[in-house]
This record gives C-alpha cells, structure tokens and sequence, in this order.
C-alpha cells in the first residue's frame, strides 16, 4: 500500500502537466501591429502548422456612403475591383487564386467593406500580392463599368418599376410618410431606409467618374487594415507588401458628416401578433464605443449568453429553445441585444432571469466563485473557436475592422482573464442604463383567427350603423310627391368616381400615417392588450365612419314634397330645402352656368350642351345644376313651388328638354 501511495504521489505531477498541457493556446497573443509609410495598418500572427493562410484588407466605409439617387455605388466599387486588370480579364484573374486552391470574396455592408484570401501556405505569398492587385487604383473603364452592371443588378434584382411597384414608392410607401426606422430614431442615422430607393434607376444612373471618386475618397491606405494570419514568415510578409501595398498612393482621409444623437430616454415596443411564442428583444444602445469599452462589452455579451442559454435553454424549465446575446455595430453607433423566442407560459421567469443576471452584474453582486467558472468557461471556448486563421480573420469582419478605433489587434483571452467583477460592474453601471434601454416584446394574440374576423366584422357593422343613425333623420314619406334621380353624364360619373377615389386613397394614406405616429409615439408602448386594441377600434371604426360620411358628400336624387325639396345622398343623408328658401328655378345652357358667376358654390350635375338643364339655388348662395329623366316635368313642378324665374326663349331651338343627360 506504501509503495502504491508513493507511485500515486510520483505521478501526480505528471497527471497535472497533462491536463495543462492539454489547454489550448491563446489564438490571440502574438499578433504584431506595422504601420507603412503611406498609413496602411498590418496586422501579422504568425500561426506554424495552420494549412491555411487567411489574408483581407477592411474598411470603416460601406453602404451608408452611397449618396442619394447613386445607392449601390460601394456595392458596385468592390464588383469593379475584381474586374478587368491591364493584360488580365476578369476570368483570368478569378483563375488565378482558384486554381492553386483558394478562395475569395467581398462584402459590403452598411457600415464596412471586407476583401478576403483564403489560401493554402504554399502560396501565400502570390495570395497577398493579388489581393494587393484587386485592391489598387483601377481606370474605371466605361466598357467595363457596363459589363459589370449586370451582375450587380441581377445581386440585387433590380428591374424597372412596374404598376403596384410605382404604387408602392409613391402612395403607400413614400419617404414623406415614413415613421423613422430604428437607427435614426434611436441614433439619428440616416440611412437608405429614410430615401425612395430605387435600385434599378440609382444603378444605372452610376458612371465611370462616380466609382473613381468613390475609390478615390473612401479607399484611403491610412483608413484599411491588412490582416495576415497563418503559416507564413514575417519577412516573406514583408518583402510581398513592400512592393505592393506599401506603393498604394496616400490620400487625405475623407470628412465624415456623422453626429450621433442620443434620445436618452427608455423605450419599449408592445405587440401582440399570431406566433407559437412570446418574441423578446432586450437592447442597450452605445455611442462612439473605444477600443477598451467594446472588449468589454464582447465579454458582458459572451458571459450573459452562456448563463442565459444555462438557466433557460439546459436548465430544468426549458423556456426557450436559445438566447442569442450579441452586438450589432453601425459606425459609431451599436448596441447589445438580448433575443430569443420563449415560451409564453415561461416568459415571466424567463424575464426574471434576464433581468436578474443583468441586476447582477450591474450590483456587483454575482458570486466571485460562480464568476470566476463562467469567466474561465468563456475563456476556453474562445480558445478553440478561434485557433484557426479564418477563425481570427472573423473578428476583424465583425468587430476590428475600424482603423481608427482598434490600434492593436485585441488579445481578448488575456483580457477577460484579467477581467473582475468589479470591472464587469463598473462598465455595466455605467453603460446598460435605463435611459440608453430598448426593449421589444410580441406576444402571441390572445383572440383566435376566427373571432377576430368576427370581431372586425362586428365592428364595421356597428361603426356603419352608428353613422347611419347620425345621418338619418326622420321623414314623412306619404307627403312626397316625386322622385327625381340625378341624371349625370358618363363623363361626369367617370370623373367622380375618379376622383372621389383619388380622395378616398389620399386621405386614407393621411390617416394611416397619422395612425402609424400614434402607434409608435403611444400605443405600442402601452403594456396593455385591451388599452391598445381598443384604441386601434376606436380608429378603425372612425375611419369606417369618414368614408361612409364621404359618400353622404355624394348627390344621388331629389325628392320633392309639398314644402319642401330634400338632396338625397349616396349614404343616408338627405338636406331639406324649404319652398320658400328657394331664389331661383330656371332653365340654364352651358354657357348660363359654365362660364358665369353662377358657378360659384354651385353643384354642377349636368353639362347643358344639347339640352339646358335645371338650375336650383337657394337663398343660402348654394346651387344645383343637373338634369334627370324627365327634366321638362321636373322643371315644371318645381316652378310651382319656386319664384318660377325661368327664361325659355329660344331654348328649345338647342335641343328637346327631356330626355338622358347630355
């Protein structure tokens, strides 16, 4: 037993070298920051053994530097510089690098543009160079500049507008009644989303002399950032740039027009709609993030992800199948989002975690030990994941691709193990404010799919009737002694209804844009179901009742009693006009009406070309001029009971008095 103590003691240092030895190394450490003459930015690692050498160039410049009417302008500069090259067509230069094996891309997105080598180490060196050719000064060739149009308008799908696209842009969805998007609400942004993007028209409308000055501006060596990573020596590094990034020529770094504007105020988003579970999204805004600040805020987001997805995804409640916490940059501006999907009967715990981890960390009052585990676990995972050179390059892409912020490529192992709870509170404290909150939350709808029908069905029943009760008001019909319908002339009813649905969908769009800033200035904010529904009711009944009162604006008949006349409309109303209101009953032609001051505050229903047609005013000022079936007899029984002032020399020469409207 001695002995076997003795060997157990002999061999535990080697047990314990073992389980050390088997730690991954830190990806991170040794990457060298060099600096060329023209301000270009290097960042080397050398990592022996990697079968693959990860080469890109970034820039802080994408989408958001399109100018209004030239969007896709970044988009297409990164198409041009993978195009023709003196002696090279845009073939020869793909076959190039794809057939020694590696791989290439761009991306462009709002913010950044992204070039990318991956290639084995065995020819690294021609990788760099050609990258460093993609990247240089291009002639902007019109010949080329069209064939590479294309292909860019195919990636984005851009045709020509079509019927309901024009519709779209101009009445349903125009830039005067858009409500601010989320980034220009919450930072003040201007982005595409504020502009009447028309890809296929900004497109085309790009010339050979916007992507050179697009070039020119935006692709400043002091303003890129060249990452090498792999199995390569330095000096063989070195001696490729030397000849060709470092002769990239210098050039001013362009003035930036970007001010943030922080609301400061908390702001949440209450929805209802038909999904399987709640949606919860939980953000806190930052602006202008330094270097040190966004290292933290990664480790706030990888250390809150892991324990989240650990008390609701693997633990014993199962409230939700993952919670994604990450960061989402713009510029200067980002945030750090808390989402997921969780299950509706879970949701308040669910929340109460989050809510609880995010107090905790805030207060400082996360146990030392359990934080020192999360810390450690974090740690490791960022370890292997990213003990590949495209592992590495990844970060640049997502986070490091700003010049001016990242001066160094960050060791992010030695820094979160360097991190306490005291500086994870001390940044927290500070930065995950209330007033910097945004906070999403959709919950499913609490009313089936069927009855809702049935309540909207409901609604627009009682919206109408109430409205027609309104309207109506109670008539002695046995005293009537005619019916009159309007004759209108077709062209009349054509352009009526023409413009009467002109009239319809303008003010309709008007109130749903006024509906939209109620929406988003109040009621989505309002936790509360039946506070915010009845209030969307109450507008959808109102609209309802505007456009039954617009068709009682519409004349459809006369009806005329013993003392008085009544207009009768399309939608329940009827106005009285007494005998003895009645200044004028006459026969008037064209001319009579058309072209004289009898127009003013005048109805005009007929033309009285081929045939004159009655005119009705009353001592209001207000007047009628129209035509029915039988206007002789009409007009006869309206003399009756008006002054009778109706001149009819002449007037049967024109044309019969009766008959359809002219």
């Amino acid at each position: 037993m001695r002995l076997i103590a003795v060997l157990a003691l002999l061999a535990a240092p080697a047990q314990l070298a073992a389980q050390a030895a088997v730690v991954p190394p830190n990806p991170f450490d040794g990457f060298e920051t060099i600096y060329l003459d023209n301000g270009l930015k290097v960042w080397y690692r050398h990592m022996p053994g990697d079968p693959v050498v990860a080469i890109s160039v970034a820039l802080p410049f994408g989408a958001d530097m399109d100018p209004p009417g030239k969007e896709q302008l970044a988009h297409f500069t990164e198409h041009m510089l993978f195009s023709d090259q003196p002696g090279l067509s845009e073939e020869e230069i793909r076959r190039e690098i794809e057939d020694l094996g590696g791989f290439y891309n761009a991306s462009v997105t709002s913010d950044r543009s992204f070039y990318y080598v991956h290639i084995g180490r065995d020819h690294a060196g021609f990788g760099l160079e050609w990258l460093a050719r993609i990247l240089a000064p291009h002639a902007m060739d019109p010949q080329v500049v069209e064939r590479q149009r294309e292909p860019v308008a195919l990636e984005v799908r851009a045709r020509p507008r079509q019927l309901f696209d024009w519709l779209w842009a101009i009445y349903l969805y125009p830039p005067a009644l858009r409500t601010p998007g989320f980034w220009e609400r919450e930072f003040g942004l201007e982005t595409r989303a504020a502009r009447d993007y028309y890809p296929y028209a900004s497109l085309y409308s790009i010339t050979a002399e916007d992507l050179r000055q697009f070039y020119e501006t935006y692709y400043v060596p002091s303003l890129m950032t060249l990452t090498v990573i792999g199995d390569i020596g330095r000096d063989e590094v070195m001696a490729v740039i030397d000849k060709t990034f470092a002769a990239l020529p210098s050039r001013p770094q362009p003035q930036e027009d970007v001010s943030l504007l922080d609301p400061d105020r908390y702001w949440q988003g209450i929805l209802w709609a038909y999904r399987s579970n709640v949606y919860y999204a939980n953000r806190y805004k930052f602006y202008e993030l330094t270097a040190d600040e966004e290292v933290m805020l990664i480790f706030v987001a990888q250390l809150l992800g892991k324990r989240l997805n650990e008390a609701l995804r693997f633990g014993e409640r199962k409230a939700t199948y993952g919670i994604n916490v990450g960061i989402v940059k713009r510029g200067p501006a980002a945030y750090l989002h808390v989402t997921g999907g969780i299950k509706e009967e879970e949701f308040e715990f669910a929340r109460g975690v989050v809510d609880g981890d995010l107090e905790a960390l805030r207060t400082g009052t996360l146990p030392t030990e359990e934080f020192e585990a999360d810390k450690s676990a974090v740690i490791n995972q960022l370890r292997v994941s990213n003990s590949s050179s495209e592992g590495l390059e990844r970060w640049v892409r997502g986070y490091f691709f700003d010049s001016r912020v990242h001066e160094d490529y960050p060791d992010l192992v030695a820094e979160f193990e360097r991190f306490t709870v005291d500086d994870v509170e001390a940044f927290v404290r500070g930065s995950l404010l209330r007033e910097r909150q945004v906070l999403t939350i959709v919950r499913p709808h609490p009313i089936t799919q069927g009855l809702f029908v049935v309540l909207v069905g409901a609604l627009t029943w009682m919206a109408i009737h109430l409205t027609r009760q309104s309207l109506l008001r109670p008539i002695d019909m046995t005293r009537m002694r005619y019916v009159a319908r309007f004759a209108v002339p077709r062209l009349f009813m054509l352009s009526g209804l023409l413009l009467f649905g002109i009239a319809v969908a303008v003010v309709g769009r008007l109130l749903f844009y006024g509906f939209q800033l109620l929406t988003d200035g109040l009621l989505i904010r309002l936790d509360s179901f039946v506070l915010q529904w009845a209030a969307y009711a109450l507008m959808l009944a109102g609209m309802i009742a505007l456009f039954v009162l617009a068709l009682a604006a519409v004349p459809r008949k006369l009806l005329v009693f013993e003392d008085e006349l009544r207009v009768k409309y399309l939608s329940y109303r009827s106005v009285p006009i007494s005998a003895s209101d009645i200044e004028e009953v006459s026969l008037r032609r064209f001319s009579e009406v058309w072209l004289s001051s009898r127009l003013w505050r005048c109805l005009p229903l007929a033309i009285g070309v081929f045939a004159p047609a009655i005119y009705l005013r009353s001592r209001s000022g207000r007047s009628l001029y129209f035509r029915s079936r039988d206007t002789r007899e009409l007009f006869d029984l309206l003399s009756v009971m008006g002054p009778g002032q109706a001149d009819l020399t002449g007037q049967n020469d024109a044309g019969p008095l009766d008959g359809s409207a002219d």
